[in-house]
């Protein structure tokens, strides 16, 4: 993998954060509008009812969490996470956002019943978010063990 620099892993964080913060947001904004998530899901296949809006909510923790941890490494000025911390972050993050990709690529591949074609575009901001986050990860454990990536 190419190396990164400090500023290109920083917006690895910075990108992580502000994309899990959005998935939140769009899958909170189904409790008062239906047109966002309408923009990614067809309207008339998207009933959830009331257990599947509990595991709509819960999602959208975990996307608020994932946003939040990577903002976390953002504003970390005094370097209390130092390299290994911010690789772990990375790692999971890829993991997360790597699982969620996939997710979506299959669902887009099998389900387009229930997908507008928008949601390839999720589906692709998910795996390259988990890519870019494997990248972060692998410059910062270069550049920590003086090993040129």
């Amino acid at each position: 993998m190419p190396s990164m620099t400090s500023t290109t892993t920083s917006f690895a964080f910075t990108w992580a954060a502000f994309y899990g913060f959005a998935l939140a947001a769009l899958i909170l904004s189904g409790n008062w509008t239906m047109e966002f998530l309408a923009l990614f899901c067809h309207k008339d296949a998207y009933t959830l009812g009331d257990f599947g809006q509990v595991w709509a909510h819960w999602h959208a923790v975990g996307c608020a969490f994932v946003g939040l941890t990577n903002l976390s490494v953002v504003r970390d000025a005094r370097g209390g996470f130092g390299p290994d911390g911010k690789v772990a972050v990375a790692q999971n993050t890829a993991f997360i956002f790597g699982v969620w990709g996939v997710q979506n690529v299959y669902y887009c591949v099998t389900r387009d019943d229930l997908f507008t074609p928008l949601m390839w575009l999720n589906a692709i901001a998910c795996l390259g978010t988990a890519v870019y986050s494997l990248q972060a990860a692998h410059g910062i454990t270069s550049k920590s063990t003086g090993k040129k990536a």
